[in-house]
């Protein structure tokens, strides 16, 4: 400190006399300026830095802003470190420190939480469901557990997961229709509550038919799109729904029923919770 005075003193000095010596350029006399002011800001900051320093880190600390408050008290000890500051320093980092450990215990307790639930919330959403792996595709199919087995087994309106091992999971939708007479389904309307929607193949022979032991089945399977994931979503929320197959030259309505809602709605909890995202 005493050294830094000397040496500032003497430029004072020495630029004093450059100020009245014309042997001096213009030049020469602005360089020993500038360094005569880093001279005394250098000063400034050996009289004042520490405790200038260390009342930024106090503030920070009373903030909880501990990362801040750690990065200004490691400048400080590094800087400073003869100083009375550095000791009080040391003190408070060390009580940083332990409310940096705190938190990061909490963040850690909270996200391990997070993933037990989200671990059961999977568990239970998938115990609803009919698992069947296809190992040749390597996709896992999700079905509900009161959802039909067979095409050919009863009409349907429903929805089904598709998941690969490391990919995010998908939605199709299968509307299947058995009866004893051919309707030659070439769409279908849907009336959830007040809205009402429609399906139409998006190609040629999309709406399937077959037959056998006296009766028939026509049938839908699909990727979930916007406009069909807009369709299940506001079935599966509907009071009253019902769909009607609009045939070649019948109609046939039938209220779909509680336990499709139902299946609906497990199947959209399983998504989510398989890490499927509103599409």
């Amino acid at each position: 400190m005493k050294t830094l005075t000397s040496v500032l003193i003497v430029a004072f000095l020495f630029l004093f006399g450059c100020e009245n010596n014309d042997g001096i350029s213009r030049g020469e006399y602005e360089q020993l300026k500038a360094e005569n002011k880093e001279l005394k800001a250098a000063l400034e900051d050996c009289r004042q830095g520490p405790k200038k320093r260390f009342n930024q880190a106090q503030s920070l600390f009373e903030k909880k802003n501990y990362d801040q408050c750690k990065a200004e008290l490691v400048m400080l000890i590094d800087k400073y470190p003869g100083t009375s500051e550095a000791v009080q320093a040391k003190e408070l980092l060390d009580a940083t420190e332990k409310a940096l450990q705190k938190i990061a215990a909490e963040k850690e307790r909270v996200e391990k939480e997070k993933a037990e639930k989200e671990a059961q919330r999977l568990a239970n959403a998938t115990n609803k469901m009919r698992k069947k792996y296809d190992d040749i595709k390597g996709i896992t199919w999700y079905r509900d557990k009161t959802s039909p087995r067979y095409l050919n087994t009863r009409t349907d309106f429903g929805a089904y997961i598709g998941k690969e091992k490391d990919g995010a999971p998908w939605l199709r939708l299968k509307i299947r229709y058995v009866a004893d007479e051919w309707l030659f389904i070439e769409k279908y309307i849907i009336k959830a509550d007040d809205h009402v929607y429609e399906i139409t193949e998006s190609r040629y022979g999309e709406i399937e038919t077959d037959h056998g032991g006296g009766k028939i089945w026509e049938w839908l399977d699909r990727y979930v799109g916007p406009h069909e994931y807009s369709i299940i979503k506001a079935v599966a929320d509907a009071k009253d729904a019902k769909i009607r197959f609009v045939g070649g030259q019948y109609d046939k309505d039938r209220v779909i029923t509680t336990r499709e809602k139902q299946a609906l709605k497990n199947i959209l909890d399983a998504y989510e919770a398989l890490g499927g995202s509103d599409i």
